[in-house]
């Protein structure tokens, strides 16, 4: 089944983490406060079960349940992207069924990651899907995960699928990511960046938005970014990007995406504990991490 559809992927959205208990089942409470926290602070939309939700680690069953709650919390009409780290085909079909019963808006895929397909396999994969999905798909670029680079020409081909509505490229190649906005220049297709260090320089090229990781921790500031390019005042989001950089940094370390759960802690929001089998920060970088935290004036919850 061929959806279509006029959505398209804008603005500065959140990479939303799961909040999990040490057991790894799902924290209700810290779930609520996080989207709180993340439409107060001015998101567009909100991605959950995606990298930095810990999706691949979750059953198909968590992330449909992760996504009815997220939308249950947010306003009526924000976006709600769940992410589906495609493993089979055959399944694909199903679980984007199971995500739009879920009242997701659309579905972030990421290639299947254990064999290197081609660039034609690619090609297919994302076709098949769009052809019976009843949701938009948004196309999601993470080699460091997949193995799998979506080739530019490629994203060009699926841009004009009408059931394909965007991608999200965090690669952190900004050749990569021109060449992407170059080949679907004049679809109706948006094209967003994960890498919160290069989002002045990803919105200068032309990209549409972002589906960011720090938009858990500091949702006024990726969301500041955005704004001020849009507005016009580069010094401003210059200046908001330098700030926003030494937090992304600071954040990065440990098992992904323990940083930002460790953060998300020092912050009051939830625990820091990750989703089965991952491990959180050693004691040593947690402390680390807070003492560069407060130096940025996020004291601790």
């Amino acid at each position: 089944m061929t959806t279509g559809s006029t959505f398209r992927p804008a603005g500065a959205m959140v990479a939303l983490a799961t909040p999990v208990h040490a057991d790894g089942t799902l924290d209700e409470a810290g779930l609520e406060r996080l989207v709180q926290r993340v439409v107060a602070g001015g998101v567009d939309g909100i991605s959950p079960v995606g990298s930095t939700g810990e999706g691949a680690l979750l059953t198909r069953a968590q992330r449909q349940d992760v996504c009815r709650r997220v939308r249950a919390l947010a306003p009526p009409g924000m976006p709600v992207i769940p992410g589906l780290p495609l493993v089979t085909l055959r399944e694909g079909p199903d679980e984007l069924k199971g995500l739009a019963e879920a009242g997701a808006t659309a579905a972030l895929v990421a290639a299947p990651f254990y064999y290197p397909l081609s660039d034609s396999g690619v090609l297919r994969v994302y076709e098949t899907l769009a052809d019976q999905s009843p949701l938009p798909l948004v196309l999601y670029n993470i080699p460091v995960y997949t193995k799998i680079t979506i080739a530019p020409e490629v994203v060009g081909r699926l841009a004009a699928h009408p059931a394909i509505a965007g991608i999200k490229d965090s690669s952190r190649n900004m050749e990569y990511h021109e060449q992407v906005i170059y080949a679907t220049a004049g679809a109706e297709f948006g094209v967003l960046t994960g890498s919160d260090t290069l989002l002045v320089a990803s919105l200068t090229l032309g990209t549409a938005g972002t589906i960011a990781a720090s938009a858990n921790l500091v949702p006024e500031l990726t969301t500041g970014v955005c704004r001020a390019v849009a507005a016009g005042r580069a010094a401003e989001a210059l200046s908001l990007q330098q700030r926003l950089t030494r937090i992304v940094t600071a954040c990065r370390r440990g098992y992904a995406p323990a940083g930002w759960k460790a953060a998300l802690e020092i912050a009051g929001v939830c625990a820091a504990h990750p989703v089965p089998p991952g491990t959180p920060l050693s004691a040593g970088d947690r402390a680390e991490l807070a003492e560069l935290l407060a130096a940025e004036g996020l004291a601790a919850g």
